[in-house]
């Protein structure tokens, strides 16, 4: 928890920040809190059987404008649920892996339209006995990239965002030998961008 206040606290004071750098009246500054789905996976070697699982995920996002024209950076601290799903003759088990994970997205605007991209770091938030017992042991931190694109309706004072983004996770979570797991999902939310 301590973590994740942290975390927001310096996505928020880059905002801050930015904010006193420009003119009152154009800030170019906008606060996004989000929330929707993620459609989950992962990539395991030598591993068959494992399917796709959807979950919650949640967050807050500052975009920056840059001065460039139409582009700007968004760094955001999100709440998100990653794992796979294992079916077989029995049933099927579902893994969850949970993350504070924070993107930071150079950000392209063409008119309502945008495209995004970023790396990404990502804290797990504890494991369960069941994790445990089915992966071992498993890193805390996952390295990713983020690519995407979205609308930004006009919507009253500020924008509705409609946001779809894939995640391609690059650090195997994995720390047993010879085992290779590497997390992949993609997130759809639906958000508010408040300008400053």
């Amino acid at each position: 928890m301590k973590k994740f206040l942290a975390i927001t606290a310096l996505v928020l004071g880059l905002g801050v920040q930015a904010q006193t750098t420009e003119p009152k009246k154009e800030s170019g500054i906008e606060l996004i809190p989000k929330a929707g789905i993620n459609i989950a996976s992962q990539s395991i070697k030598n591993v068959n059987g494992e399917k796709s699982k959807t979950s919650f995920q949640a967050g807050l996002g500052v975009n920056i404008q840059t001065g460039i024209k139409n582009f700007s950076i968004q760094p955001e601290v999100n709440f998100i649920s990653k794992g796979t799903k294992f079916k077989n003759n029995y049933g099927s088990e579902t893994y969850n892996f949970n993350y504070i994970e924070v993107p930071v997205l150079a950000k392209y605007s063409f008119g309502p339209v945008y495209v995004n991209a970023g790396p990404s770091i990502g804290f797990l938030m504890g494991k369960n006995d069941k994790l445990k017992a089915a992966y071992g042991k498993t890193r805390s931190v996952d390295f990713g990239l983020q690519m995407g694109a979205g609308l930004a309706i006009p919507a009253g004072p500020g924008k509705v965002i409609v946001d779809g983004r894939y995640n391609l996770g690059l650090s195997n979570i994995s720390d047993e030998k010879g085992v290779d797991v590497k997390n992949r999902g993609f997130a759809i939310s639906l958000g508010y961008a408040i300008p400053l």
